[in-house]
């Protein structure tokens, strides 16, 4: 049986990741200095951002059907997990979810916006912005709220794994967006296996039960 249902989940109150959006733009410090006309255009874009950010995620959860050395499978879903590594991080979790988050699709016209009117230090600015902060909203839905709900279970949480990354092929996005229930916040996934909006993030975790509560 499915745990869960796929409840779509707003993530407010975002604070942009300045210093990773600065090394995303090659400055590779908290100490390095802006200098000359970067500095205006980097408070400007930083200032414009939030109003172009609708921060939300979806995930299910799923309890463990079979599992061996290279391969999950899922109660209530046939999308297979394969990958060596994914089931290694998986090793001793009791359950599986499924989870994707997105900013939307403002920021991402915004910049397509600043290219075509040739505005392209701030396009770029802009772009390193809402990636950035993509992968920080994956984050704090990963380490605030799915933690929350595995402690009310007596679980805990294990690092995240996103397809593309290692072993597992970035080609399960399609099927992986399907068994997560991505479109219920607007995410779709073309033929090459890129998602829309493209300030996206999907990922697996584990909940594993708690060695202090049994």
């Amino acid at each position: 049986m499915q745990v869960s249902k796929n409840p779509v989940v707003p993530v407010n109150d975002i604070v942009i990741p300045t210093d990773a959006v600065l090394r995303r733009l090659g400055y590779p410090s908290r100490t390095t200095e802006l200098t000359g006309e970067i500095v205006p255009l980097f408070e400007a874009m930083v200032e414009r951002a939030p109003a172009l950010i609708e921060a939300k995620g979806v995930y299910r959860i799923f309890n463990i059907a079979v599992r061996n050395e290279d391969r999950i499978d899922l109660v209530g879903t046939d999308f297979p997990i394969e990958s060596r590594q994914v089931v290694r991080m998986l090793r001793a979790a009791d359950r599986v979810v499924l989870f994707m988050v997105t900013i939307g699709p403002l920021l991402e016209n915004e910049v397509k916006r600043l290219f075509d009117a040739d505005q392209m230090a701030e396009a770029v600015i802009l772009d390193a912005i809402g990636s950035e902060t993509a992968d920080a909203v994956a984050d704090r839905f990963h380490r605030e709220e799915l933690r929350l709900l595995a402690q009310e279970a007596n679980m805990n949480i294990t690092p995240r794994f996103s397809p593309g990354y290692g072993d597992w092929p970035v080609s399960v996005q399609g099927a992986f967006m399907e068994a997560c229930g991505g479109a219920s916040i607007g995410i779709s996934v073309n033929t090459s296996s890129l998602m829309t909006p493209r300030k996206s993030v999907s990922a697996v975790i584990g909940w594993e039960k708690s060695k202090t509560n049994g």
